[in-house]
């Protein structure tokens, strides 16, 4: 799986951009939440700068909150629910790979 993620990384687009998220680790009843901002994103994952990074393997929850224009060229928050798992752990922070799946929906922040 490694040499899949590797090589999926190197054709996906990454982009600088720092988006406010939030990351959820841990089994239901103690979960730990973490309030974090990206560096760089792309659709296949997100790398998140932070001092104790999430052990590569950790499966984790993620909610990016971005604001986008609509139709009508209003400003809206939007909400990008989805599951990854830790793929990369340094000291500078860890690297996430999204899963296959995920949901936008207005924000309230």
């Amino acid at each position: 799986m490694e040499s899949e993620i590797g090589s999926e990384r190197r054709h996906l687009h990454r982009f600088s951009l720092k988006a406010f998220a939030t990351v959820q680790a841990g089994l239901p009843g103690s979960e730990k939440v973490f309030e974090l901002s990206t560096q760089d994103i792309s659709s296949g994952g997100a790398f998140f700068p932070m001092e104790v990074p999430l052990p590569t393997g950790e499966k984790v929850k993620i909610t990016l909150y971005l604001s986008i224009s609509t139709i009508g060229d209003s400003l809206s928050k939007t909400k990008i629910s989805t599951e990854g798992q830790v793929v990369r752990s340094t000291k500078q922070g860890m690297a996430v790979a999204f899963g296959g799946h995920y949901t936008m929906s207005p924000a309230k922040i």
